[in-house]
């Protein structure tokens, strides 16, 4: 069994007799009134987004979700198609399961996927994805008081503030779970 201390980002629990994935915490304590962990949580089955506050002595049943990688193939009027590097089976997502994950996504990666009775339900991104910057204004000079930052576009349609010195053609390294950049390689 899990207690609110073990709910992080990306784990998956029952609730309600269906698993959902835990996307935001945030614990607040109140004096004696004891913690409470307010979560935004996604039900793998239906797909609906929930909101939900637990207290100090709540227990979670763990959902029996396997992983597997799969290799992202291309994307079409279906869906997202993969293929499961086990056993070479192709699969599709729809955009709504993918969702803005979907900015981070190049023909040829390989991804962790989330399986509930041997059904895909979603990816689970690296921590660092790297992307090729296709379009970059030119720097102002003498724009340098502040953080000088400028908006580019990568190969996969993200649009992320990057510092003035990133030129088009470079990859840079962003965090998906933020969209920021976290620098150029």
């Amino acid at each position: 069994m899990l207690t609110i201390s073990d709910l992080k980002k990306e784990v998956v629990i029952m609730l309600d007799e269906e698993p959902h994935l835990v996307l935001d915490t945030d614990l607040s304590k109140r004096g004696r009134g004891g913690s409470v962990l307010r979560t935004r949580l996604k039900n793998l089955v239906r797909g609906a987004y929930v909101e939900r506050n637990f207290r100090q002595g709540d227990k979670f049943e763990q959902a029996d979700v396997t992983e597997s990688f799969a290799q992202f193939l291309y994307t079409d009027d279906t869906g997202y198609h993969f293929m499961d590097e086990n056993t070479f089976e192709q699969f599709t997502l729809d955009e709504e399961t993918i969702g803005d994950k979907r900015y981070y996504l190049k023909e040829g990666d390989v991804l962790r996927i989330l399986m509930y009775q041997e059904e895909p339900l979603t990816i689970s991104l690296p921590d660092r994805v790297k992307l090729t910057v296709t379009s970059s204004p030119p720097a102002v000079k003498g724009n340098t008081v502040d953080a000088a930052l400028k908006t580019v576009s990568t190969e996969t349609g993200l649009e992320v503030e990057v510092p003035m010195f990133v030129e088009e053609g470079e990859t840079i390294q962003v965090d998906p779970g933020t969209g920021r950049y976290v620098s150029r390689k």
